[in-house]
């Protein structure tokens, strides 16, 4: 699969930052805490994780070369200190192991793309500490009209041959309740499950196109020939704007589920 494009996913900075401030809201961070971020992307919020929490070690983990080339560009941009005491490493989030090393375990929009989400959680609360905690979120907004119709897309006569069976493949995202099971079967403590929606304005419905380049279209597009892109591009384009019922301004409704949990005291 091609690698992910930062520039491209950044894009939409302001709205993809809008859960991480979410957790940040009711994220109780101390000094001194040791803090893996799984799936780090371009760093930008290992970063804010590292400057709101004095004397912390923060490492970020992405399995994109091209994305921790991007986190450590925004690296070398900060401070002496904040440099020593972050790092960024290529890794795949699937094969994380720890044992009881990090007070925080913290991902965002990453959890998703992985198979067998049960280990990955098992090896999380395998890596916190005593009374650690860990918070992830993904996205869960399989209802909205861009993931319905790209679906759709995907199934018509001139796609299905080659695209058919993609949708199919994906890790199917859960529901809170379904979590909150897992997590409590795991070990973890203090569960807390649930959905929340944000509300992104949009321009015009090419404009969710556009979002979802950076991400959900990416094992789509990676099948298809290039030269076959911007007709598909275009194909989705169209049935957004009869989908939405207009070439103009929208609001695009983004549900993303949120995992809380905490390792018990010894």
């Amino acid at each position: 699969m091609a690698d992910w494009n930062p520039q491209l996913y950044n894009r939409f900075r302001h709205y993809r930052a809008e859960p991480v401030e979410h957790i940040f809201s009711r994220l109780a961070l101390k000094d001194h805490e040791n803090i893996v971020d799984l799936g780090c992307g371009p760093g930008d919020n290992t970063v804010e994780l590292i400057k709101r929490s004095d004397d912390s070690i923060v490492r970020g983990i992405d399995r994109s070369p091209a994305m921790i080339e991007a986190a450590n560009a925004l690296r070398a941009k900060q401070s002496d200190d904040l440099q020593r005491r972050l790092s960024f490493a290529v890794g795949d989030m699937a094969r994380f192991e720890a044992e009881r090393k990090y007070s925080i375990v913290f991902s965002n929009a990453a959890l998703q793309w992985l198979r067998d989400q049960r280990a990955v959680l098992s090896n999380c609360f395998r890596a916190l500490t005593f009374g650690g905690q860990m918070v992830m979120q993904m996205p869960a907004n399989e209802h909205e009209i861009g993931k319905i119709e790209l679906g759709a897309l995907a199934q018509e006569h001139e796609w299905r041959p080659v695209l058919g069976g993609i949708e199919e493949s994906f890790q199917e995202v859960g529901s809170p309740e379904r979590y909150a099971l897992m997590l409590t079967e795991i070990g973890f403590a203090s569960v807390d499950c649930y959905y929340h929606t944000f509300r992104h304005p949009m321009e015009r419905p090419g404009d969710v196109v556009e979002w979802y380049r950076a991400t959900g279209l990416r094992p789509f597009l990676n099948v298809l020939s290039a030269n076959r892109h911007d007709e598909f591009l275009a194909s989705y384009r169209a049935r957004l704007e009869r989908a939405y019922g207009t070439t103009g301004p929208i609001t695009f409704n983004f549900r993303r589920v949120f995992l809380w949990g905490r390792r018990p005291e010894r």
